[in-house]
């Protein structure tokens, strides 16, 4: 009897052995072929442009970052009344603005403080512009997503 019992526990042994070799065969094969994404994987610089090109009610539709004397940002406003950008914040340098912007309009924000490093290499920077309105004033937008491009020289 307990030679029968003994030989289950056997065979139960050897197939969780089995399994176990195959799942982590599958997680390595996986792996290799790039099918786990990074956590905080950077984006694309196409995927950043789609981003802040739908962002309301400025959206940045442009940008020319490098690691020279300056950069600029491209903005449209994407509603029907006027607005005032008054602060943008590009990584942590805060420029002042303070620039009325038409329904539709573009303003182009050029500054020593929009930059990057080293020429000629991807950059992943955080952007957050404060604005105000005919009826609201100091509003705050803070990107989701990162700014992303490569850095001209």
């Amino acid at each position: 009897m307990f030679s029968r019992i003994k030989n289950r526990a056997q065979g139960t042994t050897e197939y969780l052995i089995i399994l176990a070799i195959v799942i982590v065969i599958a997680l390595v094969v996986v792996g290799v072929l790039g099918g786990f994404p990074r956590i905080g994987a950077n984006i694309g610089e196409g995927q950043s442009k789609t981003y802040w090109s739908s962002v309301q009610p400025l959206s940045l539709i442009e940008w020319k970052v490098g690691a020279g004397s300056s950069g600029s940002l491209v903005f449209q406003n994407q509603t029907a009344n006027t607005i005032t950008l008054e602060t943008v914040t590009w990584d942590t340098n805060t420029v002042t603005v303070s620039q009325s912007i038409g329904p539709g309009s573009k303003y182009t924000v050029t500054s020593s403080s929009i930059r990057c490093s080293p020429a000629g290499q991807p950059f992943s920077r955080n952007m957050a512009y404060n604005y105000s309105t005919t009826n609201l004033s100091d509003i705050d937008f803070n990107g989701s997503s990162p700014v992303v491009g490569n850095c001209q020289g």
